[in-house]
This record gives structure tokens, C-alpha cells and sequence, in this order.
């Protein structure tokens, strides 16, 4: 647990600096707008590209993270007059409001609960612990996805993990990135609730709780799905509870929302938000183009170029989107295999992809909607039916605010897009969660005329939802750590996540691959076939029998016949 704070608290730093570093060099004159919240979110988006450009030469491991601590004391060192009144003033605002203060220990807390369990996410141990240990080793494989097709599933949450995850320094792997930014999410939607209060207020807590109910199993792992929809959340929720926030932090809108391409594409839709930010800013559609062109090149470039390398492709997937013809290329065959089975998956698990995709959809729709959660219906049709909940909203109030039907706009452009692609509702949850609790937005004026009743039960409904929360957290908590004997044992380091592999006892069988000048390489697949690898190296969950090695070395990739 001890470890756990310390990592949190070294890795917000090194966000934080980099985001108001970047802040002060080019958004000068709006920095007054910026938090402290919009820094560590900028500042890990530019970090992340950073890791990204790195893992093309190098591995990413103890040295990145040096790099990064000698460029954040650097920019610290250089930038003193502006980070010491910051970091004081930062204090004093947490300080000085005891009930935000008491929430925020709450909020840590809870997140300790969930975060310090062993990884629930099944993914993490298939392919998304691997995927950070090639980043660890090797950085960028050429064709590493002809070993393992999900390997070229590119996020830049495995970077993030690499450089963040300490195993250098502690043995074993402290997960720190989606827990610590789910924490940052919630501390952010906590301080609404106590300095908004009233509609916004609820509208805050309800998020957070049902967003954690959501990826409870998501916040201890490394996986794919939470990050993307913790900034899909604070970009839209940012918009909705300030409507001129876009042209106060521009340059938060065009980062956050370029990067989170890089996290997971069914996130793309909120491109448009960081468009529509410039746009604002300039009033010339082709100037904010450009602008917005030059910032996508810095921000998605280096994520496109380490596809080509893993795969072959600019953007994967996507067969149709082939310019290149390396040896290392992964068929197209393969790719469109993939893409079917994340379709299909996402309609109905467990069953042959070609059998699903054939399926007309009242069919397969039927099956997916039996399967949902009840309380994941509701959500759906709440969500479903936001434009028709606005339009109600506008011939009530005879105005129309901008900010938020753009937003809802691009929520449910996001909706659709999920629905269409793949309709898994842990891949885009936050645009769902938005679009459903939006009919509480319209309340607003009503509710500000009773504020202090309302108020009242905010402050009965938070510590209600708080209370669920922990109890949930703690009872995963208990999973492992009262399973594990003395809890004591674990107050300076959590559980290893490598030892889970001991308790299922995988089976292993060897594979030999010869390289370029003679030498045998081992590489290892589970038994029975197409399950998970957990965190043993060189694995992949089937070794395809054409697989070859490029030259000398792992870190020269692979190619198949």
C-alpha cells in the first residue's frame, strides 16, 4: 500500500510538470484557466507520446524513466517562479476546505481498494501484461503481431505501463495508470459536488459511482478500456458543467482528445470535440485545419508509426488502409479475421464470428439485448433518447446552448459509432453514462430555486454512493488479501500479479524457432491452446506453425511464409 501512494504521487508529479510546462510555453495568456486536474491530463497525454516516439529505439524501462524525471526536474528547475506559487497554492486550496479534504481521503481510499487487488481484467493476463513486457524488453518489435495478433492491437496504455509500472525497482508490477487516473477522476468529480453542489453535484456523483460499478475490475489492471473512457468522461463533462470552457482551454480539448485515438479507437468521435475547440479559438475553419493537423501529427504520428512496425498497417485492423509492404506485414486475411472477431464478440461472446456477423440484426440484436444488464438497458435508452430529452429541454426553455448540443452532438455521434463497430459496453461506456444522466442537466433552474433542500440530499446521496462503493472495493479487497494470510505482510508492497499464474498452475508447451544464423530461440504457448499467457516470456496464446524470426534476436521481429 505504502509503495502504492509513493508511485501515485511520483507519477502525478511528473504529469503535472509536463502539463503545465507545456501550458505556460503555449497557452500563456488562458493559463489562469487551467487546473491542476487539466494539467495532470495534458501532461499525461504528452507524456505517453513521448513513451511513444522512445519505444521506436529504445525499450522502455528504468532509463525512460529517468529521461522523464531529469526533463520534469529540468522544467521545474527552469520554471521555478511559476511551479513554486502553484504547488502552494494547490496545497492551500486542499487544505483549507476540510469536507473536500475529508472526500479526498474517502476517494483514495476507495480507489486503494480496488487498485491494489490482483488484476480482474481476463485480457491482462491473455496479451496486455505481455505487451508491456516487449515494451520493457525489446520496445517496438517489427511483426510482433504475426506472434500474437493482439500484440498489434497498439495502445498507448502499455507504454504508460512500461514506463509506470516500477517493476524495475520493485520486482514485480505496481499497476499505476488506470488506477491513479481513475482516482484523479474521481477527486475532480468530487470537488463538483462540494463547490457546484445543486444539479451538477449529483449529476457528478451518480457518474462516479455507476462509472466504477462499470470498470471495478478495470482499476488494479493494465487494460485498454478505462483510460480512454476517464478522458472521454472529463472532456465531456468538463464542457457540459462550464459551456465556455472550449475557448478558455483550448489546447486541453485538442490534447486530450488526439491522444485518446492512441488509447482505443472506439473513442474516435471525440476528435471532433478538440475540431470544434479550435475552430472557436480562430473562427476559420481551414487556419483551425491546420492548426489542428500539426498538433494531430505531434500527437498520433509516433502511435502510427509503431503500427507500421508491429504490423504492418497505419491504423489496425484496418485492412483497407494498407500503403506499405514490409516483409513483416500481417496478412490480410489475419487482419480481417480480427476485426470480425471483435465485431462479433462484442455482439455475442463465445460464438464463431462468421456465425454471429451472418446473423440479420433483429437476431443478433435480440441476443445481445437479452444478455445486458438491466441496469445497462436503462442506460441505453436513456442514452438512446437524448436528442429527443433535449428537444424537450429547448421547446420548454425556448434557448438553445450551444456548448452542450455540441457536446451531446458528439456523444451521440460516440453512441453510434460503439453501436455500429463493436457493441461491447465496457469499450464505451462514458459516452453512454453521459448521454443516459443528461435529463438531469435540464433540472437545473428547478433545482436552484429549492438549492438547500437539494443540497441536503447531495450531501445524503454522496456519502450513500460512497458507502456502496467501499463496501463493493472492500469486498473485492478481501479477495486477496484475507485469502492471502496476514494483511500486514502487504502494508509496504500489494500482492505480485505473477503469482496468479501459480494458483491456476498454466501449462506450457515449448516451441523452437531458429534465427538467421543458427541459433535456437524457445518460445512458449499455453495448453490447452488460445488462452491466457499470463505473464510468461516469449508467450503467445497460439504459435502459428509459418511463424519465422526476422534475423538474430527477438528484438528483429517476425514474419511468416
Amino acid at each position: 500500500m505504502y509503495v502504492s501512494l509513493i508511485c501515485f504521487l511520483f507519477t502525478t508529479l511528473i504529469f503535472v510538470v509536463y502539463g503545465k510546462s507545456f501550458v505556460l510555453k503555449f497557452g500563456q495568456h488562458d493559463i489562469s484557466n487551467y487546473n491542476g486536474f487539466d494539467f495532470f491530463f495534458i501532461g499525461l497525454c504528452l507524456t505517453g507520446t513521448l513513451l511513444n516516439t522512445w519505444s521506436l529505439f529504445l525499450p522502455v524501462d528504468l532509463f525512460s524513466l529517468i529521461f522523464l524525471s531529469l526533463g520534469a526536474a529540468f522544467l521545474v528547475y527552469f520554471n521555478k517562479a511559476d511551479f513554486i506559487p502553484f504547488f502552494s497554492s494547490l496545497r492551500k486550496q486542499i487544505l483549507d476546505n476540510k469536507i473536500f479534504l475529508f472526500l479526498s481521503f474517502i476517494a483514495i481510499l476507495i480507489t486503494l481498494l480496488y487498485g491494489l487487488v490482483t488484476p480482474r481484467n481476463y485480457d491482462s493476463y491473455l496479451y496486455h501484461i505481455n505487451a508491456i513486457q516487449w515494451n520493457e524488453m525489446y520496445g517496438t518489435v517489427p511483426g510482433l503481431a504475426n506472434f500474437h495478433d493482439r500484440f498489434g492491437l497498439n495502445s498507448s496504455v502499455f507504454v504508460l505501463s512500461a514506463a509506470f509500472s516500477y517493476n524495475f525497482l520493485y520486482n514485480q508490477y505496481i499497476f499505476t495508470i488506470s488506477s491513479l487516473c481513475y482516482l484523479v477522476l474521481f477527486i475532480w468529480l468530487l470537488k463538483q459536488i462540494v463547490f457546484k453542489k445543486g444539479i451538477i453535484g449529483f449529476f457528478s456523483i451518480l457518474f462516479i459511482y455507476f462509472f466504477t460499478a462499470q470498470y471495478a475490475n478495470d482499476i488494479s489492471s493494465p487494460g485498454t478500456d478505462l483510460l480512454p473512457n476517464i478522458i472521454v468522461g472529463y472532456v465531456l463533462l468538463s464542457i457540459l458543467f462550464d459551456g465556455e470552457i472550449l475557448t478558455k482551454k483550448t489546447h486541453l480539448f485538442i490534447i486530450l482528445s488526439l491522444f485518446c485515438i492512441t488509447l482505443k479507437l472506439s473513442s474516435f468521435p471525440i476528435i471532433l470535440i478538440g475540431l470544434w475547440a479550435v475552430y472557436l479559438r480562430n473562427k476559420k475553419f481551414f487556419k483551425a485545419l491546420f492548426q489542428f493537423s500539426g498538433f494531430g501529427c505531434l500527437l498520433i504520428l509516433p502511435w502510427m508509426t509503431k503500427n507500421v512496425m508491429l504490423t504492418g498497417y497505419i491504423i489496425y485492423p484496418m485492412a483497407e488502409v494498407d500503403l506499405f509492404n514490409f516483409d513483416w506485414e500481417v496478412s490480410k486475411n489475419s487482419v480481417l479475421d480480427i476485426k470480425r472477431w471483435i465485431t462479433s464478440w462484442a455482439r455475442i461472446p463465445m460464438k464463431n464470428h462468421d456465425e454471429v456477423l451472418a446473423m440479420p440484426f433483429k437476431e443478433w440484436f435480440s441476443v445481445w439485448w437479452n444478455a445486458s444488464l438491466n441496469i445497462n438497458k436503462i442506460f441505453y435508452l436513456l442514452a438512446a433518447a437524448a436528442p429527443l430529452s433535449y428537444a424537450s429541454y429547448y421547446l420548454l426553455n425556448k434557448k438553445v446552448e450551444k456548448s452542450i448540443l455540441t457536446t451531446i452532438l458528439v456523444a451521440y455521434l460516440g453512441l453510434t459509432f460503439w453501436f455500429v463497430t463493436a457493441p461491447d459496453v465496457r469499450f464505451s461506456f462514458a459516452f453512454v453514462l453521459f448521454l443516459a444522466l443528461l435529463p438531469l442537466l435540464f433540472f437545473k433552474s428547478l433545482v436552484d430555486k429549492v438549492a438547500e433542500k437539494i443540497n441536503l440530499l447531495l450531501i445524503i446521496s454522496t456519502v450513500y454512493c460512497l458507502f456502496l462503493m467501499g463496501k463493493n472495493g472492500y469486498k473485492l479487497f478481501c479477495e486477496d488479501y484475507f485469502s492471502a494470510g496476514n494483511f500486514s505482510e502487504y502494508a509496504y508492497l500489494p500482492l505480485d500479479a505473477s503469482e496468479i499464474k501459480d494458483k491456476r498452475n498454466i501449462k506450457f508447451n515449448s516451441v523452437v524457432l531458429l534465427t538467421k544464423d543458427g541459433r535456437k530461440i524457445e518460445l512458449f504457448e499455453p495448453n490447452p491452446n488460445h488462452a491466457q499467457c499470463f505473464d510468461k516470456f516469449p508467450c503467445s496464446w497460439y504459435i502459428d506453425q509459418s511463424l519465422k524470426l526476422r534475423g538474430e534476436d527477438l528484438k528483429d521481429g517476425f514474419c511468416t511464409e
